[in-house]
């Protein structure tokens, strides 16, 4: 058993004081990942690249710079876990250990991976409507079906973002803010952590920062919240990480793939980051924190702990 010295110097979550705990760790985190973002991206600013419009391919150089820093989370939340707990311990305490049955784990990745795309079908109808997405059948089903292919040789990178935004993060934000405050904190953190790519017209090539960050952030919030939702409802990164993997190779693509071949969507008006689908993805977020917020309500502040699975009490009593 630990003693009173080395539980207040030591990282980890404490019975004693989890809120004052959770905030440590968080002032370890977040620091740490916006450092290695912004460390990972400096090749491109030296360079002078910027994505100037949406259809403008990355190079070799901003894929790999993208990769990197999708590990970062990932990377600085298994160091200061190890920190405080033996490795055997991490994949519980980071929700990495798959909950039994394994099959109903299967399942809700596979509906987790389905929910942005749904979203984004629905933002197109306006989008079409206003003109600002003429629709068409994909030139080739080659590209419909490369999805699933692209989307399992990515699955490394999306895993390496949410096991630092929901295993780490989320709960000790939950802690500290209370389940509902948290996810919005979270959100906002996970919006401003992709800046050194959006001020380099990665999510909305061609437009001014003063649009693009509020934008994204914005997009962020209503997204993370669906995310951490998925990831407390089911006590598991996994299916998180398969809504996340949904969004980016699944309803980012679809505009493009399905638009007419003399027209290019702006991401900015049409898309799952587009400001049409902005409300939609509000109102879905809206839903899901409602499922969760009744349980603050009910339980009090043990209720941001129990919230967040046997895998976040599991890390609080190892102490």
């Amino acid at each position: 058993m630990t003693n009173t010295n080395e539980s207040r110097t030591s990282l980890g979550p404490q019975r004693d004081d989890p809120r004052g705990r959770a905030v440590k760790e968080l002032w370890y985190f977040v620091p740490a990942a916006y450092l290695g973002a912004w460390l990972v991206a400096t090749p491109l600013w030296l360079t002078g690249f910027r994505r100037a419009a949406p259809s403008q391919h990355a190079g070799p150089l901003v894929a790999a710079c993208l990769f990197t820093m999708m590990i970062v989370p990932a990377a600085v939340a298994i160091l200061l876990t190890r920190w405080r707990h033996p490795w055997r311990d991490v994949p519980a305490i980071l929700s990495l250990a798959l909950p039994r049955p394994r099959a109903r784990v299967a399942v809700q990745c596979l509906w987790a991976s389905m929910v942005f795309l749904a979203i984004t079908l629905v933002g197109l109808m306006p989008a079409a409507l206003f003109g600002l997405y003429r629709p068409a059948w994909p030139q080739s089903a080659w590209s419909l079906l490369a999805l699933p292919l692209s989307a399992l040789i990515s699955l490394p990178l999306y895993l390496g973002e949410e096991i630092g935004w929901q295993g780490y993060m989320m709960p000790r934000l939950a802690i500290r803010f209370g389940s509902v405050a948290g996810i919005c904190v979270g959100g906002v953190l996970w919006g401003l952590w992709h800046l050194p790519m959006t001020a380099l017209g990665g999510s909305y090539p061609g437009h001014p920062l003063h649009i693009a960050i509020p934008a994204a952030v914005a997009v962020a919030v209503a997204a993370g919240a669906i995310i951490a939702v998925i990831r407390i409802r089911t006590h598991s990164v996994w299916p998180a990480v398969a809504a996340h993997l949904g969004l980016n190779e699944f309803a980012l693509p679809l505009p493009q793939l399905t638009a007419g071949p003399d027209h290019t969507p702006d991401p900015l008006f049409v898309g799952p980051l587009s400001l049409i689908t902005w409300p939609i993805m509000m109102i879905a977020a809206s839903v899901a924190l409602y499922t969760i917020s009744g349980a603050d309500r009910r339980r009090g502040p043990r209720a941001t702990v129990e919230s967040q699975g046997p895998e976040m009490r599991r890390g609080q009593s190892t102490s």
